[in-house]
């Protein structure tokens, strides 16, 4: 291996895991290092709620580029690693695993740190019955509490929030869905085009634009309906439902970045050129 030359990339998400392996194809010798906080490698994440129905019958088949695969392309991944801190000026990156430090010198570094779940301001958020889908974790978690779930409700009718409604009605549940822009897609159709889309949805899943979710109502901390208002109207209605999908998209994952001096834009992501 070229030891002259070091490459460490953080993440091994479709950026990082992409990074790695067209480094892998320029360079044949160079170092190439992966620090991945979850204990999975490169996997399809638009794949998630198909696995919650059953619909992709093994969660872990969205893996794309396994372990091994890692290892026979010379590139050393670290899984269940956190990088907590990135020294610039001497160039060296420091993970953590379990109670061990692992300190890998670079040359060059590559971000690829993902987003974050966007959490709209609702109360009581934080209770059980509610959650996110990001990650193969969280689709687990939505199957196993979904198969004691009769009722549904999903905040976010963009891909991910329809897909899941999709799914959990294919398991059998009453699905709710709570948008609060004035059409369902609306970052990817015009709404006479998601008008006739949301036609052809199935007539007792109930969708409200226009509408925002503001509070979850709790029982021992565990969820028992969502209040929604109406953004024209004011109107409040309360949705009684076992389980709370929020889906409203992502915000990037900066800390790192901003920490080392990265330039932070208006959209919240680093600011990047044509060679960084």
């Amino acid at each position: 291996m070229n030891k002259d030359k070091s490459i460490v990339i953080i993440g091994c998400g479709a950026g990082g895991g992409t990074a790695a392996q067209f480094a892998r194809k320029t360079d044949r010798k160079t170092e190439i290092t992966i620090f991945e906080k979850t204990k999975y490698p490169q996997y399809s994440k638009c794949g998630l709620p198909y696995t919650i129905s059953g619909k992709i019958p093994n969660i872990h088949d969205l893996i794309e580029f396994d372990e091994e695969w890692f290892k026979k392309q010379k590139i050393d991944l670290h899984l269940n690693t956190n990088v907590e801190k990135i020294d610039f000026e001497k160039k060296i990156v420091y993970g953590k695993k379990q109670d061990q430090i692992i300190k890998k010198s670079f040359t060059e570094l590559i971000i690829c740190t993902g987003s974050k779940s966007f959490i709209p301001p609702i109360t009581n958020i934080d209770c059980e019955g509610v959650f996110v889908v990001k990650t193969i974790d969280d689709a687990e978690k939505i199957q196993n509490y979904a198969k004691k779930s009769k009722t549904a409700t999903i905040v976010g009718a963009g891909f991910i929030g329809l897909e899941i409604a999709d799914n959990l009605y294919k398991m059998g549940l009453k699905i709710t869905v709570i948008e609060a822009l004035p059409s369902i897609l609306a970052t990817n159709l015009d709404e006479d085009m998601a008008k006739i889309l949301l036609e052809k949805i199935f007539s007792d899943v109930k969708i409200y634009t226009d509408t925002l979710a503001t509070k979850v109502n709790s029982s021992n901390n565990c969820i028992k309906s969502v209040s929604i208002k109406d953004k024209k109207t004011g109107e409040e209605k309360t949705i009684q439902t076992d389980i709370l999908i929020v889906a409203t998209g992502t915000r990037p994952q900066v800390l790192l970045a901003e920490k080392i001096g990265c330039k932070i834009g208006k959209t919240g992501g680093i600011i990047v050129n044509e060679k960084s």
